[in-house]
């Protein structure tokens, strides 16, 4: 685990190997978990979404903002060949975040029920307290993940990850079956699956802690270039000036997304719309367990560059290399257009199709939300890539303020649209779309403005989206001829079979069309795997 250490580049691909595995991972959890006890109305699915929303507020004003500014403090160490202050750093991170966290949990369990009565929903509280400890949990695993994030070995990260997803679905699907099986009330069976989430971190945090001991076993050749090391309480102040920025900023989404959960359910109770508290659970676990869950698929994979750009550029802007800093930023913003532009396409055309595919119940609406959180998708991951460049920067500040803004846009949004008749549940995705694509030109707007080194619009943006169009072209008529020729029902295996074969059109076309108008280079091609060999059949410099 000391020893392996790879560039942006694989340090990225790393991470979206890993985040590829534990979204397979989670779409066996959650698709058949939404078929189980999510369907025809049945509210267990929504109280486990609730409590899961809670646990992610307190796990961000936990531990978020630590592993990025760890591994940016670790990177600028590291390139300075400052050895001790590294171990320095890590101690008192550890000595600072993991008490943060046994805090968040007791909070977490002990105030289950005022949580759950704030979201007015009484039955969610069994499930917070099921899921309270995974924070404290959390907080030790993000120790060592700025660790060895900021020693650009993102090995540890990933596979602590694939260890969480498993730990998700061995335990938590395993018990919601159990659950059912016996006939147990809902509140029960929300709080039996998200116990899996529990499960899942702690053997995460076993791995981490004894990767690391094992470790310390091994001689490690480091490069110490200077015995300077600051005092613990200046480093514990840098610490802090770099991760409460970043968790607030983060905080303010994340506590957005908290208010959205009682917000969602106040709104969509009122007058105007008119549903019960069961029928308002039942719909917000539709948007969650349908539309939220394929909508964080591509944003997973950013969050895997931004993890791995983070500590690239900030080692870039140590060691004065202001050349190596405009090309990471290139490609990670490269990198982004060419994966969340198509998926953006995709869910616009092919929401409601792909839903089929997978579930029986609530596709109609599931796909609806879907589709408009489609316009969400590039706008989330770019507000994912600048923050992490801002942060990379010194101006973990920035994204606070952009951030705050988001919210507030969302909340208005939200209150606004959620109790109108003509859009309902529909008001969530379309305030989420406004809400990122404020934060994410205002964060293009504070990196132009430091750096002066945006890169061209051509290869970022230009040539991606052009291809995206061409595929979305392709899909539409593919789709809508095969459905016409085979006379295809919706749900039907018809149905499934035209939705197969426009998915398969779109990947064809668009790695096509990226080829024909010279949208891909070298460096991306060599996250895919022999992609040294792939590059060179394909001619890239």
């Amino acid at each position: 685990m000391q020893r392996k250490k790879q560039s942006f580049i694989e340090g990225a691909a790393v991470l979206v190997a890993a985040s590829l595995i534990v979204k397979v991972i989670g779409a066996v959890f959650q698709i058949p978990l939404k078929n189980l006890i999510g369907s025809h109305g049945y509210p267990a699915f929504g109280l486990f979404s609730m409590a899961y929303r809670i646990y992610t507020a307190m796990l961000v004003v936990s531990t978020v903002g630590l592993p990025a500014a760890l591994s940016k403090m670790i990177a600028e160490a590291t390139a300075m060949g400052r050895e001790r202050e590294v171990r320095r750093i890590v101690k008192v991170a550890a000595g600072v975040f993991v008490p943060i966290g046994a805090v968040g949990s007791a909070a977490l369990y002990f105030g289950a029920g005022a949580f759950a009565a704030w979201i007015k929903n009484p039955d969610a509280a069994l499930a917070v307290k099921a899921i309270a400890p995974s924070v404290l949990m959390v907080a030790v695993l993000s120790v060592f993940r700025g660790y060895y994030q900021g020693r650009s070995n993102m090995v540890p990260t990933a596979l602590s990850q694939v260890i969480e997803a498993m730990g998700k679905l061995c335990v938590g699907l395993g018990l919601a079956y159990y659950a059912m099986g016996r006939g147990l009330d809902a509140p029960v069976v929300a709080a039996l699956t998200v116990l899996g989430v529990t499960i899942g971190e702690i053997a995460a945090a076993l791995y981490m802690v004894l990767g690391r001991v094992a470790a310390r076993r091994e001689a490690v050749t480091v490069r110490q270039l200077s015995d300077a090391v600051r005092p613990a309480g200046s480093l514990c102040k840098t610490l802090l000036s770099l991760s409460v920025p970043i968790t607030i900023s983060s905080a303010v989404m994340s506590v957005t997304d908290l208010i959205d959960v009682a917000l969602i359910s106040d709104r969509l109770q009122s007058p105007a719309i008119g549903m019960t508290a069961e029928q308002a659970s039942a719909t917000y676990g539709v948007y969650t367990g349908m539309a939220v869950n394929f909508f964080n698929l591509p944003q997973t994979l950013i969050t895997a560059i931004a993890v791995s750009v983070l500590p690239a550029v900030a080692g870039a802007v140590a060691g004065q290399n202001f050349t190596k800093v405009s090309r990471l930023m290139g490609t990670a913003f490269r990198m982004t257009m060419l994966i969340t532009l198509p998926a953006g396409a995709g869910f616009l055309l092919l929401s409601k199709p792909i839903l089929r595919l997978l579930y029986r119940s609530d596709t109609e609406l599931g796909g609806t939300l879907m589709g408009i959180l489609g316009l969400a998708v590039p706008m989330v991951a770019l507000v994912a890539i600048t923050n992490a460049i801002l942060q990379a920067l010194g101006r973990a500040d920035l994204p606070l303020f952009s951030m705050f803004l988001g919210a507030l846009v969302k909340l208005f949004a939200d209150y606004c649209l959620l109790a109108n008749p003509r859009f309902g549940i529909k008001g969530a995705p379309m305030s989420t779309a406004l809400c990122y694509a404020g934060i994410a030109l205002l964060n293009l707007f504070q990196i132009g403005r430091l750096s002066r080194a945006l890169p061209p619009l051509g290869k970022t943006l230009v040539r991606p989206l052009a291809a995206t169009v061409g595929m979305s072209a392709a899909t539409y008529i593919c789709f809508t001829l095969l459905t016409r020729a085979l006379d295809a029902a919706p749900g039907s295996a018809a149905d499934k079979l035209a939705t197969l074969a426009a998915i398969l059109t779109a990947v064809v076309v668009y790695a096509v069309l990226l080829l024909a108008l010279r949208a891909v280079e070298r460096e991306d091609v060599l996250l895919l795997p022999k992609g040294e060999k792939i590059a060179d059949v394909l001619h890239l410099k």
